[in-house]
């Protein structure tokens, strides 16, 4: 019979995983389409632990049907109860491990917040290692309360110890509702530039533009200047000067100026006055310019402005200051890219050249003529 029965929960470990995911779905999703999406993932992450429970209950009916009418022994039963211990956190640690996942993408999708989502899942890892750590030493005799008595008087030594381990995990939750950046933002923090990856409870990942993984306690960012680049909405800066030369008139040089300046007024891809927050904010967006430069707030910009600057050594200098409409790395130069062959036609047009270095060089006494022959012979 205890042979039969350890067959029977053996076979029935995926039916058990099936039936522990389909009550999730149930509580915590509506759509049918999420339910595809986490599925494999989920019976994946949890088949494991569910068979080694079934297994272990099975072995444990197994040694009650064996020595009954006497009960398992105190030891024994401490034993299974450990065992339960340790398997039970598992099955929950990789429920979140798949559960986990899918959340955040849902969660991030709707308000973007994931690192919030992902903080409380570290959390919630800590708590669930926490009471399997003190649930087993419950087992094996400890005085619990004892224990947890203990760490009021030893408490002054921790916090000395761990005060930067304090100081990060403070700092994270700190930079989570502060919205300094979220992940996959590109930032420069403390002379490091890249794209963040994830903000821990001790540190944060930066994936750096040459592809190096960096990690920065966080409380040292929360003392640092923060650059997020990504809090722009439309409007990425470029001044720029074209040199042209000399030669060039007063009146081909004023023609020039507007042309240029119409030009970058009537681009598509320059940001203008009407490309503000109050054009594409929300319904509340007019009420809060009142209290705050919206523009600056909401991450728009879109001054223009185009005019001669300086008489440079070699060239005329004509300044080009605003912004493009796209943001994006690819985009952005896309964007310059044919502004700036843009700007070569309307040059060309005028009947102006850009000039390159040069130097004049005057000599006030020359040797005679006959000197002159006889040093190049």
């Amino acid at each position: 019979i205890s042979a039969l029965v350890l067959v029977f929960f053996i076979s029935l470990r995926r039916f058990f995983a099936n039936i522990v995911y389909f009550f999730l779905v149930q509580l915590f999703y509506r759509n049918k389409n999420d339910v595809d999406d986490i599925k494999v993932i989920f019976i994946e992450n949890i088949k494991k632990p569910v068979g080694f429970l079934l297994i272990v209950y099975a072995i444990s009916l197994c040694l009650t049907i064996a020595t009954y009418p006497a009960p398992l022994s105190v030891n024994l039963s401490n034993f299974f109860h450990i065992v339960y211990a340790v398997l039970i956190a598992w099955l929950i640690l990789r429920m979140l491990d798949g559960y986990g996942v899918v959340l955040v993408s849902k969660l991030a999708q709707k308000s973007g917040k994931k690192e919030v989502v992902n903080l409380i899942i570290k959390i919630l890892y800590f708590v669930i290692i926490i009471i399997a750590l003190l649930y087993i030493l419950a087992q094996l005799g400890f005085n619990i309360s004892a224990i947890i008595a203990s760490l009021g008087i030893g408490g002054l030594a921790v916090a000395l110890a761990a005060k930067d381990i304090i100081a990060n995990f403070f700092a994270s939750i700190l930079l989570l509702f502060d919205n300094s950046f979220n992940q996959g933002d590109w930032v420069e923090v403390s002379g490091i530039e890249g794209t963040v990856v994830e903000t821990g409870l001790r540190k944060t990942t930066i994936r750096t533009f040459d592809n190096c993984l960096v990690f920065l306690p966080n409380s040292t960012i929360m003392g640092a200047n923060i650059k997020n680049w990504s809090k722009r909405r439309m409007g990425r800066h470029v001044r720029m000067y074209l040199g042209v030369g000399y030669d060039a008139t007063p009146e081909k040089l004023e023609q020039c100026v507007k042309d240029l300046r119409e030009f970058l007024h009537t681009s598509d891809l320059v940001a203008h006055d009407e490309d503000s927050a109050l054009k594409y904010g929300d319904h509340t967006t007019k009420y809060r310019q009142n209290l705050v430069s919206i523009n600056d707030l909401e991450g728009y910009k879109n001054a223009c402005y185009v005019a001669l600057s300086e008489f440079a050594d070699s060239s005329i200098n004509i300044e080009l200051y605003f912004y493009t409409k796209e943001i994006g790395g690819k985009d952005f130069r896309e964007a310059r890219q044919s502004l700036m062959l843009e700007f070569m036609r309307i040059i060309e047009k005028n009947g102006l050249t850009f000039a390159f270095p040069s130097r004049s060089i005057y000599i006030e006494n020359l040797p005679p003529l006959d000197l002159q022959a006889k040093a190049i012979k």
